[in-house]
């Protein structure tokens, strides 16, 4: 019951996908680099742009800051030298318009002006963390810049510090600007663009894989369909793929390997049938003297008295023949072509002949057999003397290799195979389990093959000739065995739920 495979991923699928995700990969890693490059550069610009502008206001306030005047300021915010400070500060403000506010810091870093005149007078400024190793640094004499930080207006922003020395080089106050990285605007519009762009190109990337590969996948596919259709007996598939690359190559090699196969094929099975003939005749002519041995044997049995101790003798030569009889109709029965007449049966009715025809055997070596069979079964579609003789054969080894006492247990219901290569067809499931002797793993690889046995006065065709009958009715025959626990015999046989259930 062989299952038709779906390639889900199947290499146009799978060439799609890396194509495109190769694609995305560099246009994103492309991206991020240029994104971060991009932003660096604009924020060490914006940095040193920021600092020029506090060392600018720092140089424009130092001509008119006096220490003196920091007390005057720091009690009257209307005072002569803060309006001069504020006015100075305010100008470095107009010229540069991205700035948000100019802020000179005295000691303490306490506010002695601002370009917008809002602040207190004074009053300790509001440093942020981020900005304390810069303000430090402004106060030992040395301009510095923060790190972005979010402003009161949600956006980033970025300060500069640059000192204010006097007349003998001492730092008497610090020049604070700040102003909103206006630019990650830019850079985040141009990302979001970029990101977009790398989706198109992404899909086309995989669009462009689709087709790429399906001019790779198509021939595959034909070679795949050609592979399964040779597999499943069509010894004539040819593919046909016109292409100059390996894979037409490909092609050419596999239609001559078929053909090559094909031949072969032929020439085995003509050899095969030649030797079933001359297997077959020598047999029908072994038959022929067996035949005389008996008749001449039952003369003798005539004319001797019925106390005459040869009797035994005769007995004997009888159960010889028997033995050899049988053992020929056996290997006729293997080598001739076998041929059914299927009709609707019903599987129970077949078992149960069966089961009588070894009812005798079953008595004499105390073996008890049951039956169990699922109710409602439908028809199957066989030949009822084939499917007899193959139950009464599998229960007959049953037997055999069960020791006295023992049970052999036939169970019938439907079965969860189904075979997808023929529509899905749906199987009985008849099993023979015993608790006999079992079988090694050598042998039970080895059951089915011609004239392989176990047995000192068998011909080892038993199970062959079952796997044929079996194959007949297009089923499937299973063997599971454990030394020294027992055997499993599984039969699947086809049903078909149309067919009237009255026999």
């Amino acid at each position: 019951m062989n299952k038709s495979k779906e390639y889900r991923w199947g290499i146009r699928t799978k060439f799609s996908l890396a194509l495109g995700l190769l694609v995305f990969i560099s246009l994103a890693s492309f991206g991020l680099f240029s994104y971060i490059v991009t932003r660096r550069t604009l924020e060490r610009q914006m940095e040193d742009s920021l600092i020029n502008h506090a060392e600018l206001a720092a140089g424009m306030v130092k001509s008119v800051l006096l220490v003196e005047w920091l007390p005057e300021i720091y009690i009257s915010g209307n005072s002569f030298y803060y309006n001069i400070i504020r006015e100075k500060l305010s100008s470095i403000n107009t010229e540069v318009a991205e700035l948000d506010n100019v802020i000179l810091i005295g000691s303490e870093n306490k506010i002695i002006a601002d370009a917008e005149g809002k602040l207190p007078i004074g009053k300790e400024l509001a440093v942020l963390k981020a900005d304390q190793v810069e303000l430090r640094s402004a106060w030992e004499g040395k301009s510095d810049a923060s790190v972005l930080f979010p402003g009161k207006d949600g956006r980033p922003h970025k300060s500069a510090y640059a000192p204010v020395f006097s007349k003998d080089g001492k730092v008497i106050a610090v020049v604070r600007v700040e102003a909103s990285a206006r630019f990650l605007d830019t850079i985040n519009r141009v990302a979001f663009i970029l990101f977009v762009a790398g989706l198109v190109v992404t899909a086309l990337g995989a669009l462009l894989g689709f087709f790429i590969a399906r001019s790779v996948v198509n021939p595959i596919k034909k070679l795949v369909q050609a592979s399964e259709s040779i597999s499943a007996g069509n010894l004539d598939t040819e593919v046909n793929i016109n292409s100059k690359d390996e894979i037409g190559f490909f092609a050419e090699t596999f239609n001559q390997m078929a053909k090559n196969l094909k031949k072969l094929y032929d020439e085995v099975s003509e050899h095969g049938r030649q030797i079933a003939e001359l297997s077959a005749s020598v047999a029908h002519e072994v038959r022929s003297p067996i035949s005389a041995i008996q008749g001449f044997t039952e003369l003798l049995e005539d004319e001797l008295d019925e106390d005459d101790p040869k009797h035994e003798y005769l007995n004997d030569i009888k159960e010889e023949i028997k033995t050899l009889n049988s053992k020929v109709t056996n290997f006729i029965h293997f080598a001739k072509p076998l041929t059914i007449d299927p009709i609707p049966l019903d599987i129970l009715e077949v078992l149960e002949t069966a089961t009588a025809s070894v009812d005798k055997e079953a008595t004499d070596n105390e073996v008890e057999i049951k039956i169990n069979v699922m109710d409602d079964l439908p028809p199957v579609l066989g030949d009822y003397e084939q499917l007899r003789g193959l139950f009464v054969n599998l229960i007959r080894n049953a037997i055999q290799a069960t020791t006295n006492g023992g049970n052999i247990n036939i169970d019938v219901c439907l079965s969860k195979e189904v075979d997808e290569d023929k529509n899905n067809q749906k199987f009985m499931e008849i099993t023979i389990s015993d608790n006999g002797v079992g079988m090694t793993p050598d042998n039970l690889k080895k059951a089915f093959d011609p004239f392989h046995t176990t047995k000192a006065d068998g011909t080892g065709l038993g199970l062959s000739i079952c796997k044929k009958i079996v194959s007949a009715h297009n089923g499937e025959i299973k063997l599971e065995s454990v030394l020294g626990e027992g055997t499993t015999v599984k039969v699947f046989l086809p049903y078909y739920p149309e067919q009237s259930s009255e026999l």
